[in-house]
């Protein structure tokens, strides 16, 4: 396909993002196995509310940003939107030189397009779309649509949650913020069925076990220190629950899936909500192995044996630190003894643990360090998720400095300096050693296997005459 070809042969909308395995230098346990659900959720809009002919380009296997050159000479797309992260900030400007290149109009969102999106102009996007999306992508798209696809600074004036360079090349925001679409109106993510099982398959073979990730809810209902709510912010808005199980339902019916990972802000929140989830999980007889993520003050126990009895094995506790000085510094909702407690809770439904832990705060000492390697030490987690937050942080396609720390704060790495890089790589490759192997291990080897052995068990399950009888 070449760019001489009519328009109605072309892609109205590529949507892609600019993560690639290849250059994450984590060691696959500490990798994040998905793509992110945005760019699906945008496809699957523009068609269901606009008709529009999309089509979506999945980085993470590629070879590098020159892949997405080669892409987009080929597919000759005719507006191309691109997920923005802070740590594939690089990649994405390279592949939005190509895209500029191409002729294509250039649209930019996610999470870095909020906190750096004039970054991302000045290396060659027309505009920037603020927060979720739909609400700014939709009118957007309409209107470049009836500008035959050229783009034009007073329809991003005009359009709500925009933000572009004017003509003398100054920083400019549109009119109005866009406001959040109704959940119960957004269609499932738009899934291709070859490459998503191209997609589990790769991770399967790394060790990381054929998974897909959904969502219940958008935004996060707990206020805590360093979150930026760059992309869906406020306010916490929820599926409903057996709307959330139908898709989980055809996801496992349709993928030869080991387990579905909900990429919730904070998932295990509203026992009254996760009570009727886990209900209807047990009343259609599904038992689906899933994890999710929990903040340690907001835990309920009395859900934890249903929810286990359906599926839940493993749960990310947002600890943040071990410290109790430090997090009531910065601001947290939460203490220490509130991760001891939640950690016990989940132990004790027979749940596995994950600590998502933050090392390099503006102010933290060694005493605040040893006291978040002691918390990592006495709970003994399944695995650890450490966040780099100092500055100039190498972590890729994870939450970073720009990620979570925003305003005034950033300042305190002036006023209170940092521990010194060695301290924290020694803290992170410590912390990483919980739950963690190298990749071709013998116990990556057997889950692999023991999850290709239980697919076909897992999909027969879900299908079974007698579940519903």
């Amino acid at each position: 396909m070449s760019p001489n070809q009519s328009h109605s042969e072309r892609p109205e909308v590529l949507l892609t993002h600019a993560y690639f395995q290849a250059q994450d230098h984590h060691r696959p346990p500490h990798m994040v196995p998905l793509p992110p659900l945005l760019p699906a959720s945008l496809a699957a809009w523009l068609e269901q509310e606009a008709g529009a002919r999309t089509q979506q380009w999945d980085s993470t296997f590629r070879v590098g940003p020159e892949s997405f050159e080669i892409a987009v000479s080929r597919l000759a797309p005719l507006c191309i939107w691109l997920f923005t992260h802070p740590t594939t900030r690089d990649a994405a400007h390279l592949m939005i030189r190509a895209a500029r290149a191409s002729g294509a109009v250039v649209i930019v969102g996610g999470p870095d397009a909020g906190l750096r999106g004039e970054s991302y102009l000045r290396a060659g996007a027309h505009a920037a779309v603020i927060g979720e999306g739909e609400a700014s992508l939709l009118p957007l798209f309409v209107g470049l649509r009836g500008h035959q696809f050229r783009p034009d600074k007073g329809l991003f004036a005009r359009t709500p949650g925009v933000v572009f360079l004017d003509s003398e090349g100054k920083f400019c925001q549109s009119v109005a913020k866009a406001q959040p679409i109704d959940m119960d109106a957004l269609p499932r993510p738009l899934r291709d069925a070859v490459d998503t099982r191209i997609h589990t398959q790769r991770w399967s073979d790394l060790g990381r076990g054929a998974a897909l990730s959904l969502s219940s809810s958008r935004g996060c209902p707990v206020v805590c220190g360093f979150c930026t709510n760059s992309v869906f912010g406020r306010p916490y808005r929820r599926r409903r629950p057996d709307e959330v199980v139908s898709e989980m339902e055809d996801l496992v019916y349709a993928y030869d899936l080991d387990r579905l990972l909900f990429d919730d802000e904070t998932f295990l929140f509203d026992p009254l909500w996760l009570k009727e989830f886990g209900t209807s999980l047990r009343e259609r007889g599904l038992r689906i192995p899933f994890e999710a993520s929990a903040h340690p003050a907001y835990l309920d126990a009395t859900v934890l044996p249903l929810l286990r009895e359906v599926g839940l094995d493993y749960v990310d506790l947002q600890a943040t630190s071990g410290s109790s000085p430090l997090l009531r510094r910065l601001g947290w909702s939460h203490t220490p003894a509130d991760v001891y407690r939640a950690a016990g809770y989940l132990k004790d439904a027979g749940i596995d643990v994950g600590l998502q832990i933050f090392v390099g705060l503006p102010g933290e000492t060694r005493d605040d360090l040893d006291a978040s390697m002691e918390m990592v030490r006495a709970i003994g987690p399944s695995g650890v998720e450490v966040t780099r937050v100092d500055p100039g942080s190498p972590a890729l396609f994870r939450k970073d400095w720009e990620r979570v720390v925003g305003g005034s704060v950033v300042s305190g790495f002036e006023t209170q300096g940092h521990l010194a890089s060695p301290v924290l790589d020694a803290a992170v490759a410590w912390m990483h050693s919980f739950g963690g192997s190298s990749p071709g291990q013998p116990e990556d080897l057997l889950r692999s296997a023991v999850g290709r052995l239980g697919r076909p068990l897992l999909r027969a399950f879900v299908k079974a005459p007698w579940r519903n009888a």
